[in-house]
């Protein structure tokens, strides 16, 4: 149905840099986080074909995760979470007239670390396609809840991994509203016809990203940005040649920790800034194109390391990817170990994408740095209301329904709420999606294995490494929410 050349006709790539465009410029804007970006934008995805989708969610997630460098390195306002190790390294550097040089490594590194990411995905993914078909409906409920447990225990805030499951199991009975998925008996309706059909996870979204956002930063001091000198605007590929090992351990990190369900871009770029230091021995904080260089490879890395666990395992390893599968969903694309069989050629499609993403990518990164410098001097009491506008609007155009836009500012209170007292959002995310996929498959394994013992299924061997593994989640969670704080 699919081919890798498929995505470089000029529909695909058109829509591949319309979405790059709209990527780099909502990272660029502060407290515009890249999830609720790609929550905002996929709404554009679902009047366009499968082909068409990919192509423009892609983009848009490639250029969110380059975007946020560019109010970190220039004005001192990371544009999302992601950019704070590159704002530590790239800021001092704008101080001292090299903010446009800082920024065109930034781009060149982000180009990098992407083609590192991509060829990994490409040798791995069809590997892990393979291997996750002897998954059977008992190893896919485990796997599921490990993916609920793991994001919980890395996301909790500080040293509560507690906080991160309690997130978790709250996203875990968001999913079970409705019918359920076998005999279609209703779950936590409460008589009331609109959630007979489950709570949509997009509206849901934005509001715990988006108007949650708002929220708090209405919350906040409001403040503009800064008017800045970048300076010449050229890439140092000598640099790059220079620090070539810093590069590719940061690549190789990024790719890691986009892998593990809940690690994402802050964890791998905040890790390879630190390895970074320890192997040159410097303080990037005083200004560092090496410190420029990690953090950047890392940031885009993570995008083919987080798509990995999807494709081959169904199991989104950030909100971003998340999104992304909600949207392919709507399409009728269904992302996991069967995607082969239900999409044929649909991987090397997606290959493809990722590739045409990162040219757009590095192409438009240079063509709207200087105009996004304009846009970031709009004051955040002019911009909030426009995305509060979008969020409604967003919420609304899914269903055309009125209930989606009340489900969107209920999950915005929720959100603002959760965050106010130190509970991530991540994990409540990941098993809204989980949910289901692990609700569908323990009722299934009910049926299949009614007539065996149990100690027999729990030592199947995929099912009992996969059950250790759990254990090991939840024994470290435990030690790093209670006994990790030595007394003062």
């Amino acid at each position: 149905m699919y081919s890798f050349f498929e995505a470089f006709y000029w529909s695909p790539i058109l829509l591949s840099c319309i979405g790059a465009a709209a990527g780099i410029i909502w990272g660029a804007l502060p407290g515009l986080s890249m999830t609720m970006g790609m929550a905002l934008l996929a709404q554009f995805s679902y009047s366009m074909d499968v082909v068409g989708a990919c192509a423009f969610l892609m983009g848009v997630y490639t250029g969110a995760s380059f975007g946020g460098t560019v109010s970190a390195v220039l004005i001192n306002i990371p544009g999302t979470p992601d950019s704070v190790p590159v704002q530590l390294a790239g800021y001092p550097l704008t101080k001292q007239g090299r903010g446009g040089e800082a920024m065109a490594t930034a781009i060149l590194s982000s180009f990098i670390g992407n083609w590192f990411g991509i060829l990994v995905l490409m040798a791995l993914a069809p590997v892990m396609v393979a291997f996750a078909l002897h998954f059977g409906a008992w190893e896919q409920f485990l796997l599921a809840l490990w993916g609920i447990l793991i994001a919980g225990t890395i996301s909790g805030e500080g040293d509560s991994a507690v906080k991160g499951w309690i997130s978790g199991w709250i996203g875990l009975a968001i999913a079970m509203v409705g019918l359920e998925p076998i005999l279609a008996y209703p779950r936590l309706v409460f008589d009331y016809p609109s959630l007979r059909g489950g709570i949509e996870f997009i509206p849901a979204l934005i509001g715990l990203f988006g108007i949650a956002e708002v929220m708090r930063m209405a919350a906040s001091p409001t403040a503009t940005a800064s008017k800045v000198v970048m300076g010449r605007v050229r890439p140092r590929v000598d640099l790059l040649i220079k620090y070539i090992r810093s590069a590719i351990r940061s690549s190789a990190v990024g790719t890691f920790i986009g892998v593990v369900p809940g690690g994402g871009a802050p964890m791998a770029n905040f890790l390879s800034y630190e390895l970074g230091q320890r192997a040159s021995g410097k303080d990037f904080s005083k200004g560092s194109m090496e410190g420029v260089i990690c953090c950047q490879t890392s940031d885009n890395a993570v995008i083919g390391g987080s798509l990995l666990p999807a494709m081959s395992l169904g199991i989104p390893s950030s909100a971003a990817i998340a999104v992304f599968m909600a949207a392919l969903a709507y399409q009728g694309v269904i992302i996991g170990p069967a995607i082969e069989q239900s999409q044929p050629g649909f991987l090397y499609f997606l290959y493809g994408t990722l590739i045409v993403a990162n040219f757009a990518m590095y192409i438009l990164a240079f063509v709207f740095l200087k105009p996004s410098m304009r846009i970031l001097s709009i004051s955040p009491s002019i911009l909030m209301p426009i995305v509060s506008v979008l969020c409604i609007v967003g919420a609304f155009a899914l269903q055309l329904s009125i209930f989606d836009v009340y489900v969107a500012l209920v999950f915005g209170l929720v959100g603002y709420v959760l965050h106010k007292c130190g509970f991530p959002l991540a994990p409540m995310i990941f098993a809204m999606i989980l949910g289901q996929l692990a609700d569908e498959n323990l009722r299934k394994a009910f049926i299949i294995f009614q007539g065996d013992t149990v100690l027999g299924v729990l030592l199947r061997p995929v099912s009992a490494v996969i059950l250790i593994v759990i254990l090991l989640t939840l024994v470290y969670g435990i030690r790093r929410s209670f006994f990790s704080k030595s007394p003062a």
